[in-house]
């Protein structure tokens, strides 16, 4: 993404974590407002999150609104990445979906700040930006209802709404903002294997060879409890 609010001047220097400042003030943004919202948080929040004077600050970015869009825009690279990383592999569509799947947990479950700003605080962008924000919304879905239709006429997927499959998809996996927790007991490769298991076989018990089930379907639903276990479990005190 290259569309910028306003961008401010940089420089060559680095916080004290050894990441280049206006890097760790994008950072320090995206946690500010995704604990306490976009419109209460102040830009001396962020500059003393950081380290600097909100002066200096304003060297790299001119607005608290230019910064929001630079967490926006970070996470829009994230996403456009890893999807077009995946397509450019032309894996069969079965495949491509696992991996778009993995790919959807592993950046929800490793940049949890930004993703909690980016589907929670659109509201806070100018018109232009958030229209912007939502057309890229409806062409990322579209690539993957693209493997969808795919899928459907080589009769690897099941003949279904490919608009309610990647709905589904999607939106098991971009709920994860709300609920996971990195000391959780499920790992991000745990959590995508369970909604890759139960977004292929479905959420019914399927008895094989009697009244046996299949190790893999066992596997799934041992998986699938730990997981109701984990999100019962009651978030910790700020």
């Amino acid at each position: 993404m290259s569309t910028r609010v306003r961008a401010g001047r940089r420089t060559g220097r680095r916080a004290a974590g050894g990441r280049p400042v206006e890097e760790e003030i994008v950072r320090a943004a995206a946690v500010c407002f995704s604990g306490v919202g976009y419109h209460a948080t102040r830009l001396e929040t962020i500059a003393a999150k950081v380290g600097v004077s909100k002066v200096t600050l304003y060297r790299y970015v001119s607005s608290k609104e230019e910064l929001l869009w630079r967490v926006f825009e970070r996470t829009i690279d994230s996403f456009q990445g890893g999807l077009r990383a995946i397509l450019d592999q032309k894996l069969p569509a079965d495949e491509t979906l696992r991996q778009v799947i993995r790919h959807q947990v592993r950046l929800l479950t490793s940049h949890q700040p930004f993703l909690t700003v980016f589907f929670s605080e659109e509201g806070g962008l100018p018109a232009n930006l958030a229209r912007r924000v939502s057309q890229i919304k409806r062409q990322y879905d579209r690539a993957i209802e693209r493997v969808v239709r795919q899928g459907i006429r080589q009769r690897i997927l099941p003949d279904t709404d490919p608009i309610l499959l990647v709905f589904a998809i999607l939106g098991a996996c971009n709920w994860l903002y709300k609920w996971y927790r990195p000391d959780g007991r499920l790992t991000p490769d745990q959590i995508a294997e369970v909604f890759v298991a139960l977004l292929e076989q479905g959420y019914l018990r399927r008895p094989r060879d009697g009244d046996a089930v299949a190790p893999a379907l066992r596997s799934m639903e041992r998986r699938l409890a730990a997981l109701e276990r984990r999100m019962r479990q009651p978030s910790p005190a700020p």
